[in-house]
């Protein structure tokens, strides 16, 4: 089922209208028709793995990782070639690189997308400047091989999403701000594109976008994600 048409009537009677965060019927075709990549790596261990997603009506039941790669594939130019890489489980970064870094790399890709920070968000405990060295370590491998152009995408604020006890809340917003903070000066770093989901679902009630599974988005969590990275992705490649 393809995600759903904003501006068509909503039979249900949807409280909340059309929705300009999730892309509109033609727009990735639009967007990712003249993209300058021609192989493009999807990887990390945010929500990528195969756990079951939970779905809300008109949002097809797909982890964004996959839904972006399914994008670039097929509305991108038909020269481009895409690979995505799954995790088993979410993946602290250490492990992403640990595990994923090799197989990226081998596909010779000139862009790469990763999905960063959710797991390590979400651990026992939480090192702002593991997480600088360890994406710091994934980006400089990749542009010191074939990547002249990577994105960098940091997760949803996990602390408004109503999966969080009131008593963590505090906690869990400060690591995520350290997070973007650190991811902020990574990319800027390295040259590479940072896309931040907690500043682009300003205006969006956060709790509709995640499921009843602790950390995980519902369907239209990831379709609002995707549309995100696709319409950043664009960005990139007209700013490039």
């Amino acid at each position: 089922m393809e995600d759903h048409d904003p501006n068509s009537p909503d039979p249900h009677g949807d409280p909340y209208g059309p929705d300009p965060h999730v892309l509109r019927p033609g727009e990735a075709e639009e967007l990712l028709a003249g993209l300058p990549w021609r192989r493009a790596v999807v990887f990390g261990g945010c929500e990528a793995g195969p756990a079951p997603v939970a779905v809300v009506r008109d949002h097809r039941a797909k982890p964004w990782p996959e839904r972006v790669a399914c994008l670039l594939r097929r509305a991108g130019p038909p020269e481009l070639a895409c690979l995505s890489l799954r995790a088993r489980r979410d993946l602290v970064l250490s492990e992403v690189r640990s595990r994923q870094l090799a197989q990226a790399l081998a596909f010779e890709a000139d862009l790469a997308v990763l999905a960063c920070g959710g797991a390590d968000l979400r651990a026992r405990s939480f090192d702002p400047d593991v997480v600088e060295s360890e994406l710091s370590r994934i980006l400089a491998s990749l542009k010191g091989a074939t990547c002249r152009d990577a994105a960098v995408v940091s997760p949803f604020d996990w602390s408004g999403s109503g999966q969080v006890a009131d008593a963590q809340r505090d906690r869990i917003r400060t690591r995520q701000r350290l997070l973007v903070e650190r991811v902020t000066v990574v990319t800027l770093r390295h040259g590479a594109v940072h896309i931040d989901l907690m500043a682009y679902e300003k205006g969006i009630d956060a709790k509709r976008l995640w499921s009843a599974h602790p950390g995980r988005l519902n369907g239209r969590g990831h379709a609002v994600a995707a549309a995100a990275v696709v319409r950043a992705l664009a960005e990139q490649a007209r700013t490039r």
